[in-house]
């Protein structure tokens, strides 16, 4: 068993689990889309942010040495306009001189990343600094020791240039200090003079020049680099060993764009650079890779767990919602199962519930024509019922009714039953149909097949006075008149509010319709228009039922018999019309039938002749041998022992509810016909001795041998419902479960 449903399992799990990867796939290509576009957003968003960044401290680090540049410009001028620095007053070479131009040039130096100015008046051999005052030969050689920088370069360069002049930072050793890194500017006095009469020397420390630039804090990983325009390396704020190298510059500059990826000594860095034009230096920019993209990535990867969370939580709905819609496909399916007897072997469940309801849907098909089929006959027994006298109410006879489409609405019944030649009885259908048809208002009526193959009984419900009935009746008759053109005859029997009656006003309609000798054969003839009551006063027929009422109360066989010997008799010598006789019969039939109901009910349904019979009879001698044989019934019926006791009775209809369960047709009416009761004498007897209803005892036979059938699983349910009587097998299982509270597939499951 746990096999079977662990491959049952597996199959609705495959088709569960294919609408889930399809679910879930609609949710993961939006996801998806997402995820990539969001992608190059962010990655779009960052690096923007990156290079306005880079681009702020490009132009930070431009200002700072344009601004600086500039300033030692400012100085430079400054110092040509100062009278104590002119070269007429150094030339005195005296003391006081040399110390009032010490004392200017210190007060030049405005910027803490200017360790010293130095002033030279060219042809001179002394150096006048802000410091003191050097010898051409000896600055060079014993205070500054440049390493790029030899002495004779630095004379002629003091001597004669031109233009200013940046010079890279280098190494410098000074007496007494550690070994600085310092970067020397030199500006020709006065600027821009063809012919220019001292140098100022600016040494600028190349660790205090970048300063401003805030490096330790903004590029912690990075660097910054100041280019002149040879591509050589003035100042970095870090000294890299890639920096030394001559394809350094060339390798920046030929980037394709302004901010690209370079990679030096196995690493690689984010390069942005851009030149001055006003000091023609190229300012650059170098930032780690690693460090440019962490933003990114880490924007990225915070995009991609929001998309995972929201993926997860979208799988998890997905797959709740799945779970609760697939429930009933599931139940469904195990109900597919339980009535094939089965398990689905197709991929699809689908599929096999889609044959399952095409099978149910031909079932239902084969059983609705059946019930089609058979509602003619059903509706015709119910009619004939009514016309015996089998109900007490018009409650009763509506409430049965409806189940096969007869009502009557209103409490007045009437018989009328229409005759046509014989020659014409191919119209006979067609004649019902369209008298059917003319129904409505306050006529409501029911046709009825006659053994007469030339007549149709129809039952009436009339809800209008006398009067209007006769007027409604010659209508009709007009109009099937016109209709068919064929001679057409209607007999009307009277009204009656006593259900009892109906059959009394079927034999004044068929006594109305045999006196179409002497009124007529094409007209209506209403019974109460005849003048059938007329006898001889040797028979009062009231007279008679009252002294027969008398003796059938005292029960004793012999004196009913005489009785009704007596009545037979006079009957034939009293010279009262057939039909007096007829009602007469009807009269005493039913004294009969109600004597044996009182003293057990629901006995004399079908035990006494058929009343409807009487309007066969033309005879007195044929009346009196119904009357005889009623009357033989009925003391055969008071001579009998006393009825069994009710739980005698209810064990015999229980037992043989046992016996017929297996038919499918079998029914409570069955039953009533088995044992001589009343459809409704029986219902009530069962419920009032058993506390239940037949129906539901019968339901629990049917389920009870369900359940020993199911232990067996070689049968399938299909099978089981034809065994025991029921014709539906959705029916039986909804029964079964209201029942047991439990399927027929997951009973059998539960068992095994």
């Amino acid at each position: 068993m746990v096999m079977n449903f662990t491959r049952y399992r597996r199959r609705v799990m495959t088709v569960f689990n294919r609408y889930l990867f399809s679910f879930t796939l609609l949710l993961l290509l939006p996801m998806l889309f997402l995820g990539i576009t969001g992608y190059f957003q962010l990655s779009t968003i960052v690096g923007d942010e990156v290079e306005r960044n880079n681009q702020s401290l490009l132009n930070s680090l431009q200002r700072e040495v344009d601004n600086k540049l500039i300033l030692m410009n400012k100085i430079a001028n400054q110092i040509t306009e100062a009278p104590e620095l002119s070269p007429y007053l150094l030339a005195q070479e005296d003391m006081f001189s040399a110390y009032q131009g010490k004392k200017i040039l210190e007060s030049k130096i405005l910027d803490d990343s200017i360790r010293e100015i130095v002033l030279h008046i060219r042809g001179s051999e002394k150096l006048y600094t802000s410091l003191s005052t050097y010898k051409v030969n000896d600055f060079a050689s014993k205070f500054y020791q440049f390493t790029e920088w030899s002495e004779d370069q630095f004379k002629a360069d003091l001597n004669h240039v031109n233009t200013t002049i940046l010079r890279p930072a280098e190494d410098v050793r000074m007496e007494g200090l550690p070994l600085q890194r310092l970067i020397t500017y030199l500006v020709p006095i006065p600027i821009r003079n063809q012919k220019p009469y001292g140098t100022v020397l600016f040494e600028l420390k190349e660790d205090t020049l970048l300063k401003g630039l805030n490096p330790d804090q903004l590029l912690p990983n990075g660097n910054a680099i100041v280019f002149d325009q040879l591509g050589r390396v003035i100042s970095a704020y870090k000294q890299e060993d890639f920096l030394k190298s001559v394809d350094f510059y060339k390798q920046i500059v030929n980037g394709v764009d302004k901010r690209h990826i370079q990679e030096f000594q196995h690493q690689k860095f984010v390069v942005s650079l851009q030149k001055s034009t006003q000091s023609g230096l190229t300012y650059v920019i170098m930032l780690p890779y690693a460090s440019v993209v962490a933003p990114v990535n880490q924007a990225i990867l915070k995009w991609i767990s929001y998309l995972l969370v929201i993926l997860i939580i979208g799988g998890a709905f997905v797959y709740v919602v799945m779970v609760l819609n697939y429930n009933p496909v599931k139940k469904l399916a195990v109900l597919v199962e339980t009535i094939r007897g089965q398990s689905i072997h197709k991929s699809n469940v689908f599929e096999a519930i889609g044959a399952m309801i095409n099978d149910i849907a031909d079932s239902n098909r084969t059983l609705g024509r059946k019930l089609e089929e058979n509602r003619s006959a059903v509706r015709d027994h119910f009619l004939g019922s009514l016309l015996k006298g089998e109900f007490q109410t018009l409650d009763d006879v509506n409430e049965r009714g409806e189940e096969v489409g007869v009502t009557f609405p209103f409490p007045d019944i009437t018989v009328m039953i229409l005759e046509l030649p014989f020659s014409q009885l191919f119209y006979r259908e067609q004649l019902i149909a369209e008298v059917e048809r003319q129904f409505g208002g306050y006529a409501i009526g029911h046709g009825k097949i006659s053994l007469e193959e030339r007549r149709a009984i129809f039952i009436v419900s009339w809800g209008g006075s006398p009067a209007e009935r006769k007027l409604w009746m010659n209508d009709l008759h007009d109009h099937l008149s016109m209709t068919f053109d064929i001679p057409i005859t209607l007999g009307i029997g009277n009204g009656y509010r006593e259900l009892s009656q109906v059959g009394r006003s079927y034999l004044e309609a068929s006594t109305a319709i045999d006196y179409k000798m002497i009124k007529g054969n094409q007209r209506v003839i209403f019974f109460d228009d005849l003048m059938a009551h007329d006898h001889a006063e040797l028979l009062n027929p009231r007279r008679v039922l009252d002294e027969l009422e008398i003796v059938l109360q005292s029960g004793e066989a012999a004196r009913i018999t005489m009785c009704v010997q007596q009545i037979t008799l006079k009957m034939k010598q009293s010279g009262m019309t057939l039909f007096i006789a007829k009602e007469l019969c009807y009269d005493m039939i039913h004294k009969f039938s109600t004597c044996m109901e009182k003293r057990r009910p629901g006995s004399a349904m079908d035990s006494l002749p058929d009343i409807l019979a009487l309007t066969d009879y033309t005879t007195f001698d044929e009346i009196a041998d119904v009357l005889t044989t009623a009357c033989t019934t009925l003391c055969h019926f008071l001579d009998l022992p006393k009825s069994a006791s009710p739980a005698v009775m209810i064990d015999q209809i229980n037992q043989y509810m046992r016996q017929n369960y297996r038919e499918y047709d079998f029914s409570v009416q069955k039953i009533a016909e088995h044992f001589a009761l009343s459809l409704s004498y029986l219902s009530r007897y069962y419920k009032e001795q058993t506390g239940r209803t037949v129906m539901e005892y019968l339901k629990e036979i049917r389920i009870e041998q369900a359940k020993q059938l199911l232990r067996d699983p070689n049968m399938s349910v299909k099978e089981i419902v034809q065994q025991i009587g029921y014709y539906d097998a959705s029916s039986f299982i909804r029964t079964f479960k209201g029942q047991v509270g439990l399927t027929p597939g997951e009973y059998r499951k539960q068992v095994k």
